[in-house]
């Protein structure tokens, strides 16, 4: 949102376009579902393809959203490198010395003579400096530059307990598009989006019926939870700005406005967030963004309790 490319998408001519690039969006960010061992195979994939309206594997994300989850990775990466490097200089003597191997357990301490010899003293000066970096990965030649955050969790020094579960990688979303088929997501959401068939849920995508319902479900609340976000949001723009200034407020800055609900306005009988139009002092380009996806919610919901009515 704050990068514009929801804005993007939906400032599209083609209504239709922008509904299904804005779905397949939300569909590598939540719901997400990899095929199966079974769906490995491309032929195999083509076959259930070419016999149903399923797509079965979903389109990667947009090369501009792609782009901007990208560089929050790098900035991701670089808060926690720096936190990591910060604890390690802060407690050096209290962690120890790095002499654990990361995967045995076992301890080399090396040696404690003094005496130096020419090929020791060459390996002294021709060491890398590390300190959030393992000295055993080191030893190939890697420094405290890191690729992503798995690559810093997983090579990080004794006594750093970073935990990759606990850091908001943007990395598993980066990757979705460029594996192979077994580590593909599965497009059952927006192929229920697309032809709302519970049937070739199951037959194309094999997804199993009891699992449905639950899928289609928790993404609808998504979807709503979203919509109830960003509807709340419009209504403090354009009561803060109605109170400030008269100039139009553009929601690609939200850095401006708090999104939190308001207590005080949600007991106020008379505060209604529920715009029957375009709300005075946002944009047209918000307005495209929250409409379109209101449509969406409207289209999924629809197909979703026609599937248990």
């Amino acid at each position: 949102m704050r990068h514009g490319v929801l804005h993007s998408i939906c400032d599209q001519p083609d209504r239709e376009t922008a509904k299904r690039e804005f779905m397949i969006l939300l569909c590598n960010l939540f719901g997400r579902r990899y095929l199966s061992k079974i769906f490995s195979n491309e032929s195999n994939i083509k076959a259930l393809a070419s016999n149903s309206p399923s797509m079965i594997i979903l389109p990667p994300l947009p090369t501009t959203a792609e782009n901007v989850l990208f560089l929050h990775e790098k900035e991701i990466l670089r808060i926690f490198k720096g936190y990591a490097a910060a604890f390690a200089n802060q407690h050096q003597m209290k962690m120890g010395p790095d002499h654990i191997l990361p995967l045995s357990g076992l301890q080399y301490p090396g040696s404690n003579e003094e005496t130096s010899s020419p090929f020791r003293v060459h390996l002294s000066n021709s060491a890398i400096p590390v300190v959030v970096r393992s000295l055993f990965v080191a030893n190939s030649g890697h420094d405290d530059s890191f690729k992503n955050v798995l690559e810093l969790t997983t090579t990080a020094r004794s006594g750093l307990n970073l935990n990759g579960h606990a850091i908001p990688s943007m990395s598993h979303f980066l990757s979705s598009g460029k594996c192979n088929l077994e580590h593909r997501l599965n497009a059952h959401i927006l192929d229920f989006y697309t032809h709302g068939q519970v049937s070739t849920l199951v037959r194309a995508n094999g997804v199993r019926r009891g699992d449905i319902w639950y899928l289609l479900q928790d993404f609808m609340l998504t979807l709503m939870t979203i919509q109830t976000g960003m509807l709340q949001l419009l209504h403090t723009v354009s009561k803060n700005a109605s109170t400030t200034s008269s100039v139009e407020v553009d929601m690609t800055d939200l850095k401006t406005y708090n999104v939190d609900y308001d207590e005080q306005s949600a007991d106020d009988p008379d505060e209604d967030s529920n715009f029957l139009g375009q709300p005075e002092n946002v944009s047209c380009r918000d307005w495209n963004v929250y409409t379109v996806l209101s449509e969406i919610c409207s289209e999924f919901e629809k197909k979703f309790h026609a599937m248990w009515a």
